[in-house]
């Protein structure tokens, strides 16, 4: 009852003014009769009539009271709360009924005023926030866009494989800011991957080795695929790599693949599990295929140059290079007052190995020539074949003794290696040996080449297998052919 009565604002009102009304009109009819009753005894029944009436009247009140309660004010104050309810919805179109110019319809017509501003402001914040939002991904192309132009950018204005490297890892490595973040190339003819720049990662970490298959850079490789692993410690795909010591999170493996080689991979690790969106899986595979490209190129532009500086038949250098790096160093011994020397080397009785075995044995032999030459230089000297069965080692910073020395070895890497030749005195393949200095023989690369070639002739006159260093008066011995061919020339003839 006293729920029911809380719960309306018509019972309310009904009992706050209804109930005291009936109240003072019985009193009045009570006190009334009491001071009548025995001045009129006949008015006696009236008065009771008069008590049922006044119940019935109120009663009759009361009904009519409830009825206006609920058509002029409940029902109103019921459709504002529904109001109220689907603006708490959401809904911010809805709208009152203005049902007249009274209090409530006033309350009707602000709440629609109020609720169209607040439409209004809604509409705004929601066209904010998605300005919001598309300005965010408005930046974010651009951001790509600018990597993208970036990279294509400076991968093409180089075709060294080092730089290649240094800018994917600045820009990608780096620019992304990347928890961690290694470069993978494959490896020629094992199609390993080798690590060969790190960001975020110890130097270390350069040069370790993964095979195909292992961890997600393998799994990458061998797939053909980009690899996203979610979370380390639930993905059997553990990594190979130590990213963050054994600390849990994401890794994405993109493969650059160009046509159907995969030249390396590009692997990131975030120390969070689920963290590369798809959005930026698919930016690091447009910079991935970028990347290829310019890998693929840089090798081959690497592969053209060798076998432009390469001599066919023996795979070391050839005459144009020889020339080119003479000419090189003969600018640093001018600029830094170095010495530099050249050796020229000599098969011993060539011509009668190819007689005896033929030309396929005679080649053969040049190539073994010259892979113990190449094996026993430095790696700042240079082997290259100078012609038919003759080789040119130049020594860079050398004098005449350790040029002695280095021909010495020379000569003793052929010895040792017993290369069968019947047709020689000594049954095995040997080697005569030219020195000549710079600056100390020749001041220019002709004098220079044949001053070495005079201390070949002589080596060759002392009875072959052996050394000699360039002596006054060897590049006049009667009987000798002299070799004079300049850098020009030897392009020339390539």
């Amino acid at each position: 009852m006293l729920r029911s009565i809380r719960r309306s604002l018509g019972r309310k009102l009904l009992v706050a003014v209804g109930l005291p009304s009936l109240a003072f009109t019985l009193a009045l009819v009570l006190w009334l009769r009491h001071r009548t009753r025995f001045a009129a005894p006949d008015l006696e029944p009236v008065y009771g009539i008069a008590v049922i009436a006044i119940l019935l009247f109120g009663a009759l009140m009361g009904v009519t009271f409830a009825l206006a309660m609920r058509w002029v004010i409940e029902q109103p104050l019921q459709r504002l709360a529904a109001g109220l309810r689907h603006v708490r919805e959401g809904d911010y179109l809805y709208r009152l009924p203005v049902e007249g110019p009274d209090e409530l319809g006033m309350v009707a017509e602000t709440f629609n005023t109020t609720l169209a501003a607040l439409t209004d402001l809604h509409a705004r914040r929601i066209e904010d926030e998605r300005e919001r939002v598309l300005t965010a991904q408005l930046e974010a192309r651009v951001k790509e866009l600018t990597l993208l132009f970036d990279l294509a950018r400076r991968l093409g204005g180089t075709l060294e494989l080092d730089r290649l490297v240094a800018t994917l890892t600045e820009l990608v490595g780096r620019g992304l800011g990347d928890h961690a973040f290694a470069l993978l190339l494959a490896e020629e003819g094992t199609g390993d991957l080798v690590v060969r720049s790190v960001s975020g990662l110890p130097e270390s970490a350069n040069g370790v080795r993964i095979r195909a298959g292992e961890g997600p850079a393998g799994w990458a490789v061998r797939e053909r695929a980009t690899v996203l692993v979610k979370d380390t410690g639930a993905d059997p795909r553990r990594p190979v790599l130590a990213w963050q010591g054994e600390a849990q999170g994401s890794i994405l493996a993109v493969p650059m693949i160009h046509r159907e080689d995969c030249a390396g991979v590009l692997a990131f690790f975030r120390p969070a599990t689920d963290a590369f969106p798809p959005d930026e899986v698919r930016l690091l595979e447009s910079v991935a295929g970028q990347a290829a490209l310019a890998i693929e190129n840089a090798r081959l532009h690497q592969k053209m140059v060798r076998l432009s500086q390469s001599d066919a038949l023996t795979g070391v250098h050839n005459r144009r290079s020889l020339f080119a790096r003479l000419d090189m160093e003969r600018e640093r011994c001018e600029r830094f007052d170095h010495t530099m020397a050249l050796a020229l080397v000599d098969v011993d009785r060539f011509k009668q190995f190819n007689e005896a075995f033929g030309h396929a044995a005679g080649d053969g032999i040049l190539r073994r020539v010259a892979e113990l030459l190449a094996g026993a230089v430095r790696k700042v000297d240079l082997v290259a074949r100078y012609g038919g069965e003759e080789f040119a080692v130049i020594f860079p910073r050398a004098d005449r003794a350790a040029a002695l020395l280095a021909a010495e070895k020379l000569r003793q890497a052929v010895e040792a290696a017993a290369l069968p030749h019947d047709a020689s005195e000594r049954g095995r393949v040997t080697i005569s040996v030219g020195v000549a200095v710079w600056p100390d023989d020749a001041r220019d690369l002709g004098a220079l080449i044949d001053a070495a070639d005079a201390a070949l002739y002589a080596a060759k006159r002392a009875g072959r297998d052996a050394v000699r260093a360039h002596e006054a008066g060897m590049r006049v011995h009667p009987g000798r052919r002299r070799d004079v061919r300049t850098t020009a020339d030897a392009e020339a003839d390539a």
